[in-house]
């Protein structure tokens, strides 16, 4: 069994026992509403993975959370739906499944085993220092994505058998798009890191000469799809605020902490940033097109 094998087969065991634990609560919280059940039960379950984290003194325990977690939530309101089938539950578990697929497969791909931890909590860690483990580790690490992604997931719950309009079918569209997105980025800096292995290079071709991160410009439409789905069955409400909430996490927290770090050994990645939007390809399109014009 190779090192990597056993470090997987370990995280995996650690999700069992976590969304155990997590089931486990509803028979505990079954005067609470389905809501704060399942709030509950993700809580739970992000304490086991924290647990797990110390343990084995790596935070990436929790890496797959993110991608892990949001299938069994919307597997969660389908059951209370009595399990229907019908175009809204098929569309969103396609979705859903299809995204999950794809990020849980990319972070296999990258994690090297048990002795390999996300650059950015070690950065965090020296950082914080003492207050690493309260703050960082479990504030920052653990529980902030979980409430960020748990409030991005309540638009999927709808009372599948109400009825919706043909904007869900733009929210499934947007959901597809969005991965399609990751999937295209992924592959093109993965070409790129296998010709410049050097890791002095900058990417700047296909979807990257239009977007310094389009991976998670479609991490970002994913969700706004979401939010569409759910707004076909209920309109505009409080849970505008959750893509709202990605998009702002994504542009004012995880980016600028990347592009810091990039910049320690590539500095010529500021002639990058001028030219490219950190974010939105659109942006940088209509900014060439009016430089074009008036050049």
């Amino acid at each position: 069994m190779t090192i990597k094998t056993k470090g997987l087969l370990t995280v995996l065991i650690a999700y069992i026992v976590a969304i155990t634990l997590g089931f486990i609560s509803f028979s505990f919280t079954s005067n609470f509403s389905e809501m704060l059940q399942i709030l509950i039960a993700d809580i739970i379950a992000t304490f086991a993975i924290y647990a797990f984290s110390v343990a084995y003194k790596n935070s990436s325990f929790y890496d797959p959370y993110w991608s892990v977690i949001p299938p069994v939530i919307a597997f969660y309101w389908i059951a209370m739906n009595d399990y229907i089938i019908n175009t809204p539950t098929i569309l969103l578990m396609v979705a859903v499944l299809f995204w999950s697929l794809r990020l849980t497969s990319n972070w296999m791909k990258t994690w090297d085993g048990l002795h390999h931890e996300d650059w950015r909590y070690i950065d965090m860690r020296k950082n914080l220092g003492s207050a690493f483990e309260i703050i960082g580790n479990v504030g920052g690490i653990h529980f902030f994505p979980t409430f960020i992604v748990f409030f991005c997931c309540m638009p999927m719950a709808q009372n599948f058998s109400s009825s919706y309009n043909w904007l869900i079918f733009l929210g499934f569209g947007l959901c597809i798009i969005g991965v399609l997105l990751e999937i295209i980025s992924d592959k093109q800096l993965h070409a790129f890191r296998e010709k410049n292995r050097s890791g002095t290079g900058i990417i700047e071709t296909g979807l990257w000469n239009y977007s310094r991160h389009p991976n998670y410009y479609g991490e970002i439409i994913f969700w706004w799809g979401i939010f569409v789905f759910g707004y076909s069955f209920s309109g505009f409400n409080y849970l505008l605020l959750a893509p709202i909430a990605m998009t702002a996490m994504f542009m004012f927290a995880s980016i600028p902490w990347i592009e810091i770090k990039i910049l320690r050994s590539r500095p010529q990645y500021k002639n990058y940033q001028k030219r490219v939007h950190i974010l939105f390809p659109e942006i940088t399109i209509l900014k060439r097109l009016f430089k074009g014009k008036n050049g």
